[in-house]
């Protein structure tokens, strides 16, 4: 090897070893937990500072950036606004952590010795970006609504007429350009003048694409929409032509403050209903008929050992009004003329003691419900005689409960009035007349627990008041020595019946007991079969003065009313049963008068 070569390795070694030593130093300081040298954020030097240090610096820093306001420049428009106000927040918090977190993974000697070498890091610190404030700041001070393009659009002028309002060109901002160049502002601390790109857009509605749908906005806005009542069928029906001030017409795309947006959809005006109207509406014609507080429950027994039941324990119920805005409107925007109004049902809370408890008597497994408003007093009577029968009547696993048997005599003795009844000879009169009420309402209970019907009789003929409430094929007929019902408790546990009659006019039939996973679906009623009861049928009767009448039996339409129960067990398995009723045709029947014996 000859000198110069000697004298390079040297040189080259001292150099390494200076560089060696230099990078054993900045080690040491790293180690110690200060940044190494070169290291800056935004230009702010914080080498051999400490997280603490370095984070004061750089919030005395932040402090200052955020007192200098920002001009923006809007086509010849110019603001100035403060950091804050356009959004911009730096997190110092986060920015350290970020830094500590590259250091740790870039940290090593050959990298320490590197970086000393090549000079300082500089990072960027974390800045975010409310863009709704932002967007609101230059909405305030710009008015970008105001130059922003008008899309064509419907109203209706002052003598309730649909109307066209032509659209108007204008000028829209550069959404993704205006974020990068504020969010660069904040990584750089800068308060450079931002000019915001802008360009002229005409409107994607035009009046001549509203003309050629005028015609759909106006059949939705004259289609009668029925509001089926989900609990009584006491339906509403209303059409938004006669209640104008609902309306407002929106575009399928965001229509606030005006952005440039790169969505190639078909934009077009859709009918919007106003809340607050709607809600008005449900208050004064709704809500006072479904709307109910849920009635908490008390379940015990007193010291005769006597099942005492305080409370109903019945639902809550209360109209969800955001839904049934929007089912409204998917109903006007595709020619559906009816739905249902969708209701919240509200749990109650159900205590029970102990000794209950161990029978499985802890929670509702099924209601059954009916009404019969319309009725006559001495029927309204007979139905809260008869339901009382049954009130905390405890079945045990495996029992088989007869309706007939439970209810005991019928008669003026045991408290019941004449009302009429349906038998071979016609409706008459006849004591616990309307106890059918009773039978219907159990045997709904019964379907929706799930429990097994084991015996069941439709009416003869349809009757209105068992229909006020899920429609018909929903009835059981009873009597005494003749049709009954029963059902089998066919749980591990105790079932606890309720029954109560609420406002007079409606009855509810509540199993308690334990719930074993299964769950039931009705499906119906499925109408049909519908057949004429033929011309009045008049009979002589000796009862009766020559020529006097009496009407003994209504006409009746004849047709079938078919359910289908949908048993789902806990383990799965699923059941089906058909409910079939055939309602028979059944004409008037007027006596007359033949006079003598």
């Amino acid at each position: 090897m000859n000198k110069k070569n000697i004298a390079v390795s040297v040189g080259t070694g001292a150099i390494i070893g200076l560089l060696l030593a230099s990078g054993v130093a900045v080690a040491k300081i790293s180690l110690h937990g200060k940044f190494p040298a070169g290291t800056a954020v935004a230009g702010i030097d914080i080498s051999y500072k400490t997280p603490v240090e370095a984070k004061e610096v750089l919030q005395e820093k932040k402090e200052r950036y955020v007192k200098i306001p920002i001009k923006i420049q809007i086509l010849e428009e110019e603001k100035e606004f403060l950091p804050e106000d356009l959004g911009i927040d730096i997190l110092m918090e986060e920015t350290i952590a970020t830094i500590r977190e590259s250091d740790a993974r870039s940290f090593g000697l050959i990298n320490i010795i590197m970086n000393s070498a090549s000079g300082a890091t500089n990072h960027e610190p974390v800045v975010v970006v409310n863009f709704e404030r932002l967007k609101q700041a230059l909405e305030e001070n710009f008015e970008l609504s105001e130059i922003a393009p008008k899309q064509a659009t419907f109203f209706f002028d002052e003598t309730r007429k649909l109307t066209i309002k032509d659209e108007e060109k204008g000028v829209l901002i550069d959404k993704a350009e205006l974020a990068r160049t504020i969010r660069e502002r904040g990584k750089n601390l800068s308060s450079e003048k931002i000019e915001v790109e802008t360009k002229e857009v005409y409107p994607e509605i035009t009046a001549e694409k509203l003309e050629k749908q005028r015609g759909d906005i106006e059949r939705a806005l004259n289609q009668r929409t029925t509001l089926i009542d989900p609990v009584y069928r006491d339906n509403w029906y209303l059409r938004l032509i006669d209640n104008i001030d609902w309306v407002e017409f929106e575009t399928t795309q965001n229509m606030g403050i005006p952005i440039l947006s790169d969505s190639n959809e078909d934009t077009r005006i859709k009918i919007k209903i106003k809340q607050e109207k709607l809600d008005e509406y449900i208050d004064e014609h709704i809500s006072r008929w479904l709307d109910r507080e849920a009635e908490d429950v008390e379940i015990y027994k007193n010291e005769e050992g006597k099942i005492i039941i305080e409370g109903t324990g019945s639902n809550g119920k209360r109209v969800d009004r955001k839904m049934m805005k929007e089912a409204m409107e998917l109903a006007v925007h595709n020619g559906v003329s009816e739905i249902t109004i969708p209701v919240l049902h509200i749990e109650p809370k159900i205590t029970v003691d102990e000794e209950l408890k161990e029978l499985g008597i802890k929670e509702r497994i099924g209601v059954g419900h009916s009404s019969y408003y319309g009725s006559p007093w001495n029927r309204v009577h007979n139905i809260k005689v008869s339901a009382e029968r049954f009130n905390g009547r405890l079945i045990a696993p495996g029992e088989v409960f007869s309706f007939n048997q439970t209810l005991g005599p019928v008669n003026a003795a045991t408290g019941y009035r004449r009302e009429l009844v349906i038998k071979p000879e016609g409706t008459i009169p006849e004591y616990g007349g309307g106890i059918c009420q009773t039978s219907t309402t159990l045997y709904r209970a019964v379907l929706l627990s799930g429990l097994e019907v084991t015996e069941r009789h439709p009416h003869s003929y349809a009757v209105t008041y068992y229909s006020q409430v899920m429609g018909h094929g929903m009835d059981a007929t009873v009597y005494l020595g003749g049709p009954d019902l029963k059902f089998k408790n066919d749980t591990e546990n105790h079932v606890l019946l309720q029954a109560y009659v609420k406002d007079n006019y409606e009855l509810y039939m509540v199993f308690y007991g334990t719930h074993d996973g299964r769950s039931v679906e009705m499906k119906g009623p499925f109408l049909g079969s519908y057949r004429n009861p033929g011309p009045t049928i008049y009979q002589e009767t000796n009862t009766l003065a020559p020529g006097q009448t009496k009407q003994v039996e209504k006409r009746h339409v004849g047709f079938r009313a078919d359910w289908k129960r949908i048993l789902t067990r806990g383990d799965g398995t699923v059941e089906e049963e058909n409910i079939y009723t055939n309602y028979r045709a059944i004409p008037a029947r007027i006596l007359v008068g033949a006079g003598g014996e």
